[in-house]
């Protein structure tokens, strides 16, 4: 024997009793003996000794044997029942074994009592192993059972919610699980917090937060190990575990002993824990976290299949947004240089034409007069053609200032700021740190083209009453600013209408940025001012 037996001798015969116990001793047994003779002592016994066989006698004044038998069978019916009674007649007996006692020895003939001990507490663990060997076989075949359907509904979920859902369900329903639920991490409150549980007494840790930092109260629980370390955790004796004292009670009352969490892994790092709580301690052995290690596998992929569904979604969110700017812009490209082409030739034939068909008339007259009023007429060709030269210079700064190719980008920028000014009535600055030598002609444009664009959107739009400008060199980078102190506008509308004109000059200072390396970063907000910030890279002029 492995350890003493524990018998519970029922005998209001004290000598009887040492009787017995002589014999058993006597077989070579290894055993403690408790001895009671009345129907209470008899439960309590029960209850606090936990006897591995009850050994009978059939009449005791106040408390029979088949009392006793009753009770045994009612409250341990694994635990051997055997009589030992000097009174006991065959077809009592016979009765006692169909109520469910184990055998019966006669007091006349207590040598068979060893053997009789023997064999029922054999038979009992053989029944008892048998037992085990069954509900194991049981257990995992629903384990087995919830795994396959587990894999199902991994296939089946559109979405991390339904497959978290499903999962927790199939573990109680299907894989005999007392309870299941899904953390995730909190990375700023630095939790795991539960998205979704299922199972009896919901309310176990529905509100549970489980603290990742180990020094914390519940930062060594199997929850807070699988999402901070990512890898599988299990206590097997709940009660027993110092980690779960403040929740013994509750687990008790839960029938919750042992417990396991498998880490939810997402591109190889955890994101949160799957937890599982059983009735039965030692339930997570070797093979069982063997299957579910292979779940926690088919989980994880699973959520590497729906992020990539999401990121291929996002990715063709763009596409589409990116092809519709684009689609916009080209043809607000077009539609702009029609409009060009339209102003140029309408200045060309009202003004310049107009202006330059009345200094031919003067010249004609003059040529007719050859005296007279003749000096009055060239003097006025003469304040024609400046009017027209006017024009001309007016129309080619507009195209391109010669400032920007002449004298660079600082030059073209404060030219065309004192402009803006001088046309809109605002409150300018600008600041500009010392380029140690002219930047790519590349560059230079593109950085021009996009102050040129912030400059007339805050003139159309922005009713501001004070723009800055700066130009500064951050790094490897210059950055170009442009604030206002308008009213703004709100950006995600503009973005989701790129076929509308007010939206087109922002996509074409980012396209612009972008075709030479750059970014360009917009902040606004209803009623706060608007800054444009284009950042390139800093290129010289060969």
């Amino acid at each position: 024997m492995d350890r003493a037996l524990k018998i519970l001798l029922v005998e209001d015969v004290e000598t009887d009793a040492e009787l017995q116990v002589r014999e058993l001793k006597r077989a070579g047994l290894n055993f403690d003996a408790h001895r009671v003779q009345s129907e209470s002592a008899f439960l309590a016994e029960i209850s606090e000794f936990e006897p591995d066989i009850i050994m009978s006698d059939f009449s005791i004044p106040g408390f029979g044997g088949m009392r006793a038998l009753e009770l045994a069978c009612n409250r341990v019916p694994e635990t051997p029942f055997v009589f030992v009674s000097g009174t006991i007649g065959e077809e009592t007996a016979v009765e006692s074994l169909r109520r469910g006692a184990t055998d019966y020895v006669l007091k006349t003939n207590l040598a068979r009592l060893g053997p009789v001990v023997r064999r029922a507490i054999a038979e009992a663990r053989e029944r008892r192993g048998r037992f085990a060997a069954e509900q194991r076989a049981h257990a995992l075949t629903n384990l087995y059972a919830a795994l396959s359907e587990s894999n199902d509904a991994l296939a089946r979920a559109q979405g991390r919610d339904e497959l978290f859902r499903d999962i927790c369900r199939i573990a109680v329903a299907r894989g005999g699980f007392k309870y299941a639920w899904v953390g995730l991490v909190d990375g700023e409150g630095g939790m795991v917090r539960p998205v979704v549980h299922f199972g009896a007494g919901s309310g176990a840790v529905e509100r549970a937060e489980v603290p990742l930092d180990a020094r914390q109260p519940g930062g060594r629980g199997p929850m807070a190990m699988a999402a901070r370390e990512g890898r599988s955790s299990v206590c097997n004796d709940i009660l027993a575990d110092r980690r779960f004292g403040a929740v013994h009670e509750r687990m008790r009352v839960q029938e919750f002993r042992s417990t396991a969490a498998l880490p939810l892994l997402l591109e190889g790092q955890p994101i949160g824990g799957f937890g599982l709580y059983a009735s039965e301690a030692s339930y997570f052995d070797d093979e069982r976290m063997h299957l579910l290690s292979d779940l926690a596998g088919n989980i994880a992929f699973a959520l590497d299949r729906f992020e990539q569904e999401a990121r291929r979604r996002r990715a063709e969110t763009a596409i589409l947004e990116a092809r519709q700017q684009l689609q916009a812009l080209s043809t607000r490209l077009i539609e702009a240089q029609e409009d060009e082409r339209r102003e140029i030739a309408r200045e060309l034939h009202d003004e310049i034409g107009q202006a330059l068909t009345l200094v031919k008339i003067k010249l004609q007259q003059a040529a007719r007069l050859r005296g007279g009023d003749t000096e009055n007429l060239l003097e006025d060709c003469i304040e024609i053609a400046d009017y027209t030269l006017k024009q001309v210079r007016d129309m080619s700064l507009d195209l391109r200032p010669p400032l920007l190719d002449d004298l660079g980008l600082e030059a073209a920028l404060e030219w065309t700021l004192q402009r803006r000014e001088q046309a809109a009535g605002w409150q300018t600055a600008i600041a500009t740190d010392p380029l140690p030598r002219r930047l790519a002609p590349e560059i230079e444009t593109a950085c021009f083209r996009i102050a040129q664009e912030a400059l007339t959107n805050v003139t159309r739009h922005a009713q501001a009453k004070g723009v800055d400008v700066s130009l500064r060199i951050v790094g490897n980078e210059l950055v170009l600013a442009v604030r206002d102190d308008g009213r703004g506008f709100d950006p995600e509308a503009v973005r989701l209408r790129p076929a509308q004109r007010a939206s087109l000059g922002l996509v074409s200072m980012k396209e612009r940025a972008a075709l030479v390396g750059g970014r360009l970063e917009i902040s606004t907000s209803d009623g706060g001012g608007t800054e444009v910030r284009a950042t390139f890279p800093l290129r010289w002029r060969n």
